[in-house]
């Protein structure tokens, strides 16, 4: 797929879902990482084709870890190649320290960094003004996800199999997947192909832990790509069945809002403040 071609393919997602609309202000959430540099770029390229009126900022969590500061640095970096501004958050400056969460409570640490990261990717957007929060899932996680819930008879997730999740609660950001329709390797030969930088995984200082999560799933990147090989459009089609089924579990769930902090739970005190110990005299 040529880069014609996958910014078509995508700008025809943009357009087709409403991922974007005139006045949004886009936070894209930043890992470093190939998938959401893609999603930054592609945004700055339907920016600037489609003549659209929209916002776009960089959003970074510095996980204030070993490595942290490199990976900070090279998302400041893709930020200043595509002429966006970067919001940091720094974990480590507001007090949480992810290694001694996860010595706490005895969890992988990726399990806690993940709470964290959701958390924060729609708190601190939202309160700084953003309509809608992109990420750089895509395709292949998408199927992935799917597959793997369906074959664990978790249901609830299907209604959020859609290039974009909206909500009806007003502390909850909408979240758009421009990546829907293309795979990691077209995102990756789009930012080498662009010359943007890019963090390889082994700057995580808990590599070796994120690995053996990777090795359990990797087969099933395996098997969509040998079944895409075989079957010509598999990918596509399948992802078009998830979100038309998607819209049969597409009920909210009813949240409620956190005691300690407010935000949107289903559980009396939401999963950051049971992780993080917060209380209400908290600074966050």
């Amino acid at each position: 797929m040529n880069q014609s071609e996958y910014l078509n393919k995508i700008f025809r997602t943009i357009e087709k879902y409403r991922l974007v609309e005139r006045g949004d202000k886009i936070f894209v959430a930043l890992s470093g990482g190939k998938d959401s540099a893609a999603v930054l770029f592609v945004l700055k390229k339907f920016k600037e084709e489609r003549n659209s009126d929209f916002e776009i900022i960089g959003f970074h969590i510095n996980l204030g870890t070993i490595g942290s500061e490199k990976i900070q640095e090279i998302v400041e970096k893709q930020c200043e190649l595509a002429g966006v501004k970067l919001i940091v958050f720094d974990l480590k400056k507001e007090g949480i320290n992810l290694r001694e969460i996860a010595k706490k409570n005895r969890r992988p640490v990726c399990s806690d960094c993940g709470v964290i990261k959701r958390y924060l990717m729609n708190k601190i957007p939202r309160e700084l003004g953003a309509t809608k929060i992109a990420t750089g899932h895509h395709g292949d996680d998408i199927l992935v996800f799917f597959i793997k819930n369906i074959l664990g008879m978790n249901y609830s997730w299907i209604g959020k199999f859609r290039p974009k999740v909206e909500s009806n609660n007003p502390k909850l950001l909408t979240k758009i997947r421009p990546l829907f329709f293309v795979g990691r390797k077209e995102n990756e030969e789009f930012v080498k192909n662009l010359g943007v930088p890019y963090v390889q995984e082994s700057l995580c200082i808990y590599f070796k832990e994120k690995i053996k999560l990777y090795e359990k799933t990797s087969k099933w990147y395996d098997i969509i790509d040998k079944l895409e090989s075989e079957v010509p459009g598999f990918k596509e089609r399948l992802l078009n069945s998830v979100i038309k089924m998607s819209a049969y579990f597409e009920n909210e769930d009813q949240l409620k809002f956190c005691k300690i902090c407010g935000e949107p739970t289903n559980t009396e005190i939401c999963a950051f403040c049971r992780l993080t110990g917060k209380t209400k005299n908290s600074k966050l």
